[in-house]
């Protein structure tokens, strides 16, 4: 099995995060305005599939 090595070792049930040594954790401002941008980039592809379909419906 693939996992057979990583069992017999006695790695411990969850996984740890690895975390690269310069990485930053984002503020809550930054995160917000990800969220902010994220939404209105989905928002906006949504509006342009909704017009394509309309424009080409009969």
């Amino acid at each position: 099995m693939t996992h057979q090595v990583h069992e017999e070792a006695g790695s411990p049930a969850r996984l740890a995060d690895i975390i690269a040594r310069d990485e930053t954790n984002p503020g809550i401002g930054r995160q917000m305005l990800n969220g902010l941008g994220g939404l209105l980039l989905l928002l906006g592809a949504g509006i342009v599939v909704v017009l394509l379909v309309l424009w080409k419906a009969p």
